[in-house]
């Protein structure tokens, strides 16, 4: 089965097997942002080929030209083109301050189950994670 986007709230992945596809797929949604006013950030988009080189051409959105770049970023995590690799170096740095600082709040007469709970929510569920009690 062939996924060509994933989304998450405003976030919008658009996969494509060539370039043509890629420009069609991009097309159709600029064409919806401005049917339905709404729009996409050039600045903000990135386009990547993996697996392979770059075009030699630029992606458009709009009139604006999109930049190939070594590496993407969705949702806080980071595909690197030319591996196909997901970089969690940043992933796990951030956990590892976000432990540090909760430790350090808490100092040497810790609860246990609240630093327990600190950790759980503050350093493994992503950012965007509902969290029951």
């Amino acid at each position: 089965m062939f996924v060509g986007y994933i989304l998450y709230s405003d976030d919008i992945a658009l996969l494509s097997c060539s370039y043509y596809g890629l420009q069609k797929l991009i097309d159709v949604c600029y064409n919806y942002g401005v049917q339905w006013d709404i729009k996409f950030k050039p600045q903000k988009s990135q386009a990547a080929t993996f697996g392979g080189n770059s075009p030699p051409v630029f992606v458009k959105l709009g009139d604006a030209a999109l930049g190939w770049v070594s590496n993407v970023k969705y949702l806080g995590c980071y595909f690197l083109s030319r591996s196909c690799e997901v970089h969690t170096t940043r992933c796990v740095g951030k956990f590892y301050g976000s432990f540090n600082n909760i430790l350090n709040v808490l100092g040497k007469r810790k609860n246990d189950m609240l630093a327990v709970h600190l950790i759980k929510t503050y350093c493994i569920l992503p950012a965007n994670a509902v969290i029951q009690l």
